[in-house]
Protein backbone atom coordinates (compact mmCIF):
# COMPACT_ATOMS: atom_id res chain seq x y z
CA UNK A 1 0.00 0.00 0.00
CA UNK A 2 2.52 2.47 1.14
CA UNK A 3 4.53 1.46 -2.21
CA UNK A 4 1.36 2.77 -4.38
CA UNK A 5 0.88 5.92 -2.78
CA UNK A 6 4.40 6.26 -3.67
CA UNK A 7 3.25 5.89 -7.43
CA UNK A 8 0.71 8.09 -7.13
CA UNK A 9 2.63 11.24 -6.19
CA UNK A 10 5.16 10.67 -8.77
CA UNK A 11 5.09 12.95 -12.29
CA UNK A 12 3.30 11.82 -14.52
CA UNK A 13 5.88 11.79 -17.32
CA UNK A 14 7.74 9.13 -15.64
CA UNK A 15 6.80 6.00 -17.65
CA UNK A 16 7.83 2.30 -17.46
CA UNK A 17 8.68 0.58 -20.59
CA UNK A 18 9.79 -2.83 -20.90
CA UNK A 19 10.63 -2.41 -24.84
CA UNK A 20 10.44 -0.35 -28.32
CA UNK A 21 6.61 -1.31 -27.91
CA UNK A 22 5.63 -0.08 -24.78
CA UNK A 23 7.63 3.14 -25.25
CA UNK A 24 5.54 3.43 -28.66
CA UNK A 25 2.20 3.07 -26.60
CA UNK A 26 3.57 5.54 -23.93
CA UNK A 27 3.89 8.03 -26.93
CA UNK A 28 0.36 7.05 -28.20
CA UNK A 29 -1.27 7.41 -24.91
CA UNK A 30 0.38 11.01 -24.29
CA UNK A 31 -0.49 12.22 -27.85
CA UNK A 32 -3.88 11.14 -27.37
CA UNK A 33 -4.02 12.80 -24.31
CA UNK A 34 -2.68 16.12 -25.55
CA UNK A 35 -4.86 15.98 -28.39
CA UNK A 36 -8.06 15.63 -26.60
CA UNK A 37 -6.74 18.54 -24.17
CA UNK A 38 -5.76 20.80 -27.26
CA UNK A 39 -9.46 20.10 -28.55
CA UNK A 40 -11.38 21.12 -25.48
CA UNK A 41 -9.04 24.27 -25.62
CA UNK A 42 -10.20 25.11 -28.92
CA UNK A 43 -13.94 24.87 -27.99
CA UNK A 44 -13.88 26.59 -24.96
CA UNK A 45 -11.01 28.77 -25.18
CA UNK A 46 -10.58 28.97 -21.29
CA UNK A 47 -6.99 30.01 -20.11
CA UNK A 48 -6.35 26.95 -17.01
CA UNK A 49 -7.21 24.42 -20.16
CA UNK A 50 -4.08 26.44 -22.32
CA UNK A 51 -1.66 25.61 -19.51
CA UNK A 52 -2.89 22.40 -19.59
CA UNK A 53 -2.08 21.90 -23.29
CA UNK A 54 1.09 23.91 -22.75
CA UNK A 55 1.89 20.94 -19.74
CA UNK A 56 1.16 17.94 -22.14
CA UNK A 57 2.88 19.14 -25.04
CA UNK A 58 5.91 19.58 -22.79
CA UNK A 59 5.23 16.16 -21.10
CA UNK A 60 5.00 14.53 -24.51
CA UNK A 61 8.06 16.46 -25.84
CA UNK A 62 10.42 14.65 -22.89
CA UNK A 63 8.68 11.37 -24.33
CA UNK A 64 9.64 12.04 -27.65
CA UNK A 65 11.99 14.59 -28.47
CA UNK A 66 11.10 15.14 -31.86
CA UNK A 67 7.39 16.35 -31.50
CA UNK A 68 6.96 19.92 -31.35
CA UNK A 69 3.87 22.03 -30.92
CA UNK A 70 3.15 25.90 -31.45
CA UNK A 71 1.30 26.91 -28.43
CA UNK A 72 1.26 30.31 -27.30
Amino acid sequence: MEEQEKTQTVSPVIVRVQDQEDWQRAIKRKQDEFLDVYSLYIKTGIAWIHDEVKLKAYELHLLDPKFTAPIY
